[in-house]
């Protein structure tokens, strides 16, 4: 251990570890730029690498959204807080146009399991996250096809919240307008639980079997034959996440990249929340490979949320093919972030040997399996989804017309709390009137690392805060 230059050892853990006192919690409400969306303030965990956290006012909370879908690996994980510890005694900064060993590790490791047509590619990483990758993304498009400035994303996407990417994204509860907007072209998402063809037996992210794919061939005309522009580029998670735990079937992906190579355009994935194994897979391009032998891998691929669990990184991987970028067009002075670089390759090292992947499989599956069954009792659940411990359970008044139930998830959320779980819920879904009108699908996210015991509460703690949801609407 290095000792303190400048400061006691003492006066460094008072800054950093003393308790809170209400006078500090006061005048912090009163200085602080942003919004408390939850009054609660979070103090630590029970235990390095636990699926709990600790709230100020002595709770315990069994974390199902892994804070925002980052704590892979629990939180304040002794590996990673020991790798952090590590790189901090030899390289904390440099400029972005210098190696150092952890990055020359991190691009190797990276390229090496990264999926399909991306295995051996170009990786550059920033310190911020995944809209500062898709940005790289954007511009890695613009240099390598300069016919056009136009990007095809999807409804129901999340790309990010700064200016730009906002564009990108579904609307969100915000009072100003995106910039660039004349950059995105939006499609139809595949989410065949509310095929817009009125497609009825669309289940688990599974679509109907009478399904002809209209939304791909809409996708299709809309470039091929009624282009507002010049596209060169589409943005998609394959699996969507702020939109409610959505994957896009197989034939849909499979399509998708065949369009995008014949018209030239860069097919690019945003695995922000499907990357690192939330799906049992260590990307979603892996879990489609597994699941149905079809490469579906992407041209680029942005990452971030579990990357590092826990440590701010964005990546993004690009097929050898393409043409890279300049200093100047790659750069932020925080560009080479060794600390995240540090914490990524460490988790990476315990998801590929510590059978964490086959992990998120099973406690995933029990999950899934055990909402099943309790649907069979509980007519408000609509539909359930995975994979892995990508979970999203979605909330109907009627199963009949599957109208949204709102109300119910804003109440589950809360009661949920009272009992001691933390579940997530997906993004709002906002009317062009102002005010939104669709917010009904839990998210059940849980740190991969969650063991056999934590699943059986899990399921006990959704059943019995649904249940008491119900009876007091």
């Amino acid at each position: 251990m290095v000792e303190p230059r400048y400061l006691k050892k003492e006066d460094i853990e008072r800054i950093l570890t003393y308790p809170l006192n209400e006078e500090e919690l006061l005048i912090c409400r009163r200085h602080h730029l942003l919004t408390n969306a939850r009054d609660h303030v979070i103090t630590g965990s029970p235990e390095p690498g636990s699926v709990y956290f600790k709230t100020q006012d002595g709770q315990e909370i069994l974390d199902c959204t892994s804070q925002a879908w980052v704590y892979n690996l629990g939180h304040n994980n002794p590996d990673i807080s020991y790798a952090i510890y590590i790189q901090s005694q030899q390289v904390t900064h440099s400029w972005s146009h210098f190696l150092n060993p952890v990055r020359v590790r991190f691009c190797n490791k990276i390229a090496e399991i990264s999926p399909g047509q991306l295995k051996g590619g170009k990786v550059s990483v920033n310190n911020s996250g995944g809209g500062a990758a898709l940005e790289c993304a954007i511009r890695l498009s613009l240099i390598n096809n300069k016919k056009g400035n136009q990007f095809i994303v999807f409804r129901r996407g999340y790309h990010g919240a700064n200016l730009v990417m906002m564009g990108a994204s579904q609307r969100l509860p915000m009072r100003f307008e995106a910039w660039g907007k004349e950059h995105w072209v939006k499609s139809f998402f595949p989410y065949c639980y509310r095929c817009p063809w009125n497609y009825k037996e669309g289940y688990e992210g599974k679509r109907d079997k009478s399904c002809n794919l209209e939304c791909l061939e809409f996708f299709r005309e809309s470039i091929e034959m009624y282009p507002t522009g010049t596209p060169i580029g589409c943005i998609i998670e394959p699996m969507q996440g702020p939109g409610g735990q959505i994957p896009a079937p197989v034939d849909f992906l499979i399509g998708l990249k065949a369009i995008c190579k014949n018209n030239k355009i860069i097919l690019i994935y945003d695995e922000a929340q499907t990357g690192f194994g939330r799906t049992g897979k260590m990307f979603a391009s892996d879990w489609y490979h597994s699941i149905y032998n079809k490469d579906v891998s992407p041209d680029i691929m942005t990452l971030t949320k579990g990357a590092a669990a826990g440590i701010p990184i964005g990546i993004t991987v690009a097929s050898q093919k393409l043409r890279t970028l300049t200093e100047f067009e790659e750069h932020s002075t925080f560009s080479s972030p060794p600390l995240a670089m540090a914490a990524c390759l460490v988790n990476v090292e315990i998801l590929q040997k510590n059978k964490i992947l086959e992990n998120v499989e099973k406690q995933g599956n029990k999950i899934t399996l055990f909402i099943k069954d309790l649907s069979e009792e509980i007519p408000e659940i609509g539909d359930i989804r995975g994979p892995g411990l990508f979970i999203g359970v979605e909330f109907v008044k009627d199963r009949k017309s599957r109208e949204p139930h709102n109300k119910l998830l804003e109440s589950l959320i809360h009661i949920a709390w009272k009992n001691g779980i933390f579940f997530g819920e997906q993004m709002q879904i906002i009317a062009s009137t102002g005010g939104y009108f669709i917010q009904n699908i839990l998210k059940i996210k849980p740190p991969l690392i969650i063991n056999d015991e934590e699943t059986d509460r899990v399921c006990e703690l959704f059943e019995k805060s649904v249940k008491e949801t119900i009876n007091s609407l």
